[in-house]
């Protein structure tokens, strides 16, 4: 018989601070035509990206625009992957800020722990 210790919360942040690691030394990198991702960082409980969207001329509407579009994608997308729901069971946040290209803010969207029950 084989036993194992469980994974503790401070095992699961150091490999998440790992698994961060490793995906900054890839970026920058393109997700589509318009969003890239330009860093991500793990501090606080927090997984932080940072992405920059080209196209957003800050148009009146535009922002609140982005920033309603934004979470709904990002909730839906989010809470449908085991690897995120995992991140949140753990007890982390995930944020993605959006700036523009002359790095305006966008917008900031947070899922936290319990954001995505059904």
């Amino acid at each position: 018989m084989i036993f194992t210790t469980p994974l503790y919360a401070e095992d699961a942040e150091k490999i998440l601070a790992e698994v961060v690691n490793q995906q900054q030394q890839q970026l920058p990198i393109m997700l589509d035509l318009a969003t890239r991702i330009d860093n991500i960082t793990y501090a606080d409980r927090t997984v932080h990206y940072k992405l920059t969207l080209s196209g957003y001329e800050g148009r009146p509407g535009e922002q609140a625009y982005y920033q309603s579009y934004l979470a709904q994608q990002i909730n839906k997308s989010l809470c449908s992957q085991t690897a995120y729901l995992l991140i949140l069971a753990l007890g982390n946040k995930i944020t993605y800020q959006y700036n523009s290209a002359d790095l305006k803010n966008i917008a900031e969207v947070t899922l936290a722990p319990g954001d995505c029950k059904s």
